[in-house]
């Protein structure tokens, strides 16, 4: 009886998933493309309200007619192709993507956009594309200096290179990305490169490293509090842990997961998790119900473009049907082979290793060749030379790491107790081992004065490093230079972390405050342009930070 009310579920949710691809948005995005020629600005105003009302974005833009064409098109495109992510049309996402990337203004849209068209390739299954957009989001990164955004583009590329089958390859970039984010400070953000590590490793075959790194990506969401994604971390454990052979504990997992993910509806991590399910009863010997599960799965993926993982489903259908049905199990292997084919094609070894060594003397390329004229040319002297001055170089790295979590968290105390709630008690902060040296009480002291400063002029509206400069009596590349000493960063970088940092002070204790009100206070033009630098750094909108706050 159990095992026909899993099927039935299973039947019921993929007619569910799939009955629902009309989108609520259609019509007011066919609309605006229809306007083109006409009214747009009366349609661009239609679309972004609709994106207002579905949370998409912070605050509604409104155009008016003294607003250029270009930058119409560019906001509408762009927040169309988030639209469709978010409900995994990647077909239409991708349409809009391209049509926006041409009209970004700056760099930081066109990072924006480079970003999200690499995803919803990478989510196609189209890795070379998916790497093409991605390397060119981690040049505009890379120029910025920031950590924690830089880190983000090399958690993309090892994703990409996971979905390729190349997780040797992804390793160089996630444990660099790892390296990163700990100078970054940022919690969200650890969680998710932690979560893609554990895929690194499971990929490779070593679930006992794998199963580190989710157990702590685990406890950071448990931490942050953010239930889908807890769920994902779950996902993503349970397929450690089928390859652990502790498919009772998966099992527990995913069936916390799949029914959430369906609430949500999520339906492509709905069916990554059924993917999984399926194979934690196939190795429990319930055929049957593994069949039910990989159908569900194979089925959305199919709908949605997702080769790589229907291909899995496939796989599993195979394996599942063999020994109650050959036949139907053939035409499940005939499909596994056409997609392998046809992602082989995509994604050729030679195409992805090309971007791999068009990053020239970055980081990667350097590593690697360092690593194989060690093999050819270095004798044991040498070798322990080399690893003598890496031992120094980490040491003032760590050092230095140290020092930029110390100035960072010097913005954190100084706002709080600058900030309009006085009687509330600052948060107690998380123990450290480090044993460096902290800033002199001269850098702590300017640092001090640069966040007075730069309050003072959150409250003024208008945000001026060479006014903040001036106030300290120095020039604005003297300052930077000093700054960058004592926190790793340039001043333009650490200014905006103030002011993120205020805002979710703001967000948290001041809730009578509005989105946009907070923007303006913390020196942002709009609120659009604060809602992507939040959510870029925190990975999270003001708004869901505020909820879970």
């Amino acid at each position: 009886m159990k095992t026909i009310f899993t099927l039935l579920l299973c039947l019921l949710t993929a007619s569910s998933i799939h009955g629902a691809r009309v989108l609520e948005g259609d019509k007011f995005i066919d609309e605006y493309e229809k306007s083109l020629s006409g009214n747009q600005v009366s349609a661009a105003n239609s679309v972004m309200k609709f994106f207002h009302e579905q949370s998409l974005l912070e605050e509604a833009v409104v155009f008016d007619s003294n607003d250029k064409s270009d930058e119409i098109n560019h906001q509408v495109w762009y927040w169309s192709a988030e639209y469709y992510y978010s409900h995994q049309a990647y077909c239409r996402a991708l349409k809009c993507g391209l049509n926006a990337l041409p009209l970004c203004a700056n760099d930081d849209d066109k990072a924006n956009c480079l970003s999200l068209i690499s995803l919803i390739y990478f989510r196609q299954s189209n890795y070379e594309k998916a790497a093409h957009y991605a390397k060119q989001c981690y040049k505009i990164d890379e120029k910025t200096g920031d950590p924690d955004i830089i880190s983000s583009s090399l958690n993309t590329l090892a994703g990409i290179y996971i979905g390729a089958n190349q997780p040797h390859e992804a390793e160089h970039y996630i444990l660099k990305g790892i390296e990163l984010a700990k100078k970054a400070n940022n919690p969200a953000r650890m969680a998710v490169l932690q979560g893609m590590a554990s895929e690194v490793y499971h990929a490779q075959g070593n679930d006992a490293e794998a199963l580190k790194y989710i157990d702590e990506a685990c406890r950071i969401e448990q931490k942050l509090g953010n239930e889908y994604k807890i769920m994902v971390r779950h996902s993503q454990k349970a397929s450690v842990l089928i390859g652990l052979h502790e498919y009772d504990a998966a099992d527990s997992l995913l069936s916390q997961a799949i029914p959430f993910f369906e609430k949500i509806g999520d339906i492509q991590s709905h069916a990554i998790a059924c993917n999984k399910m399926g194979m934690v009863k196939l190795c429990n010997e319930a055929e049957e119900m593994s069949v039910a599960y990989f159908r569900s799965a194979a089925s959305t993926f199919k709908t949605i473009g997702d080769k790589g993982n229907e291909m899995h489903s496939r796989k599993g259908l195979y394996e599942a049907l063999w020994s109650r049905n050959p036949d139907s199990a053939r035409i499940e292997l005939e499909r596994f082979n056409e997609l392998k084919d046809s992602l082989y094609n995509i994604a050729s070894a030679e195409s992805l290793a090309k971007y791999n060594a068009e990053f020239g003397t970055d980081w990667l390329q350097h590593e690697n060749e360092l690593q194989k004229s060690r093999i050819r040319n270095i004798i044991i002297a040498g070798i322990i030379l080399l690893m003598f001055i890496a031992a120094v170089v980490w040491l003032v790295m760590h050092r230095r790491m140290k020092m930029h979590e110390t100035a960072l968290q010097t913005i954190i105390d100084e706002l709080r107790n600058n900030s309009n709630s006085p009687s509330k008690p600052a948060e107690k902060q998380e123990e450290t081992t480090c044993t460096q040296s902290e800033p002199s009480v001269a850098d702590k002291e300017l640092l001090s004065q640069l966040v007075s400063i730069v309050k003072e002029q959150m409250q003024q509206g208008s945000i001026s490093i060479e006014a903040a400069a001036s106030k300290l009596c120095t020039t604005r590349g003297s300052l930077n230079r000093h700054i960058k000493a004592i926190t790793g960063v340039t001043t333009q970088q650490y200014v905006m972390r103030i002011r993120l940092e205020h805002s979710r002070i703001l967000l948290k204790d001041e809730r009578q405050l509005t989105i946009s009100e907070i923007a303006y206070k913390c020196g942002f033009e709009d609120a659009t342009s604060f809602s992507r630098a939040f959510r870029r750094t925190f990975e999270i909108t003001p708004s869901q930070y505020r909820e879970q706050a």
